[in-house]
């Protein structure tokens, strides 16, 4: 641990004597109380904490071009890194940009994140994400013609991309060189893409095309074509056909060989309502030539009476209660003309600044494991279509107390849960102190087994 917290110090150091550095210290301390059950006095419970601390650093350098007005600062290159809070010894997320005149150079890794850069319908595909400990990228437009970017993903992986636009069209070529190390399963794979857009009469039509071919003793070959349509403002629709001969085995985009997939989409989108309605079919066959088609339907609508928030936190866990009006959401996904779930939420405030609650219902097919019995020790799953029922309460009861409600009821084993959580600040700053109380109940004698009951609470100081 000495030598873990010397390394990373002389990692700060570094940082710190260098001009322009910005290095920060962070971290959160959390101790929490645990105890399953509301037997107090005779029930064990627990203790525990987490810390972790977080060292950060960045780094730039810049140049001043021109005077006065027509000044402009040029990033030559920028550095940001964090030490793992896991081992104060070990280099975390990080991202290195090289910028100059001719070329932009990425080298990023250990979790950290860049941009997704794909062909057309993804056949080639080059994540934002990389896991690894290092991933480059190095983009360079050759002057007002192309811009090329070559992505290395170690230690046996290279995707390149050449965009250009050519009197009104987007078009492209795409090359993946992957796992060369394993000369019997190498794989080489090239697209050439097409697109544009169409003004006319009002309506804006954006066709691509795209064929990808991987290169071996039976070539494979997937192609795809589609446009986007916007009709109107807020109503825009879109297909596309994607298709792959026997031999297409390479591609990055999770089409499979020897099938063909169909989809099609209409949004609708104002300042009150959003709807989206997705349909895909895939064409294919089995081992045994039968058909093994399937089908997917999404629709969804969201209606809101105030744009406070956007569509993505109408509904999400730490949002929906500072909405200032009410917002309803319904959907239905099917599989194979099988219903795979249908629902409807809807959050509202109660009385302004002091009570909301959501709601929510839905029926499809869900899953649980029966108990263990002597007859049956490893039960399998069971699996059924059942609805699911439940209503969360925000209540802010003062400035500094808030209480969350909350009641679920699943018909398959017929769980109830019931609790309750609270959170309340300590003294002027934003630190809380959390409580929950959780009871799950099932009615269902062949689940009666998994009752379980809960009494946390918790302080994270945060610096």
């Amino acid at each position: 641990m000495r030598k873990a917290l010397v390394l990373a110090l002389v990692l700060v150091m570094a940082f710190a004597s260098s001009a322009l550095a910005e290095v920060t210290f962070s971290g959160d301390f959390t101790a929490t109380y645990k105890q399953n059950s509301f037997r107090f006095g005779t029930a064990e419970y627990t203790l525990d904490y987490v810390f972790n601390f977080n060292i950060k650093a960045a780094n730039k350098d810049v140049t001043t071009v021109g005077e006065d007005e027509e000044a402009e600062d040029v990033v030559n290159w920028e550095f940001s890194a964090a030490v793992d809070k896991g081992n104060l010894g070990t280099l975390g997320k990080y991202k290195l940009v090289l910028n100059d005149e001719y070329f932009t150079a990425n080298i990023w890794g250990n979790g950290q994140e860049l941009s997704d850069k794909a062909s057309a319908f993804g056949f080639i595909t080059a994540g934002k994400a990389a896991s690894e400990k290092v991933r480059a990228r190095v983009e360079v437009p050759v002057l007002d013609l192309a811009d090329v970017t070559v992505d290395f993903q170690a230690k046996d992986n290279i995707r390149a991309f050449v965009e250009a636009e050519v009197e009104g069209f987007d078009v492209g070529v795409a090359y993946a060189r992957k796992n060369w190390r394993d000369t019997e399963n190498v794989a080489n794979v090239v697209v050439v893409q097409a697109g544009t857009e169409i003004e006319a009469g009002g309506v804006t039509i954006a066709p691509e095309a795209a064929v990808a071919i991987d290169i071996k003793k039976d070539a494979g070959m997937a192609f795809g074509v589609g446009a986007d349509v916007t009709l109107t403002e807020e109503l825009k629709v879109g297909a596309s056909v994607e298709h792959a001969n026997k031999e297409w085995a390479n591609g990055d985009s999770g089409l499979k060989a020897d099938t063909t997939v169909l989809s099609g989409s209409v949004t609708w989108e104002d300042a009150a309502l959003k709807a989206t309605a997705s349909l895909s079919q895939t064409l294919a066959k089995d081992a045994e030539g039968e058909s093994a088609n399937t089908n997917t339907i999404d629709l969804d609508a969201w209606y809101r009476f105030s744009d406070k928030l956007t569509w993505t936190d109408l509904f999400k866990g730490d949002k929906w209660y500072t909405n200032n009006a009410p917002a309803a959401h319904a959907w239905a996904d099917l599989t194979d003309v099988k219903l795979g779930e249908v629902g409807v939420e809807v959050a509202a405030p109660v009385m302004e600044d002091f009570i909301w609650l959501k709601g929510y219902a839905k029926y499809g097919l869900y899953t649980a494991t029966p108990d263990a019995t002597d007859e049956e020790p490893e039960p399998e799953e069971v699996k059924n279509k059942s609805y699911k029922l439940g209503v969360d309460g925000y209540i802010q009861a003062t400035d500094k107390l808030a209480v969350t409600p909350f009641v679920y009821f699943q018909g398959l084993g017929k769980f109830l849960t019931v609790g309750t959580g609270a959170t309340y600040n300590i003294g002027l700053s934003d630190t809380t102190l959390n409580l929950t109380l959780k009871r799950i109940q099932p009615f269902d004698d062949a689940f009666e087994k998994q009752v379980s009951s809960l009494v946390e609470a918790s302080v994270k100081v945060t610096f």
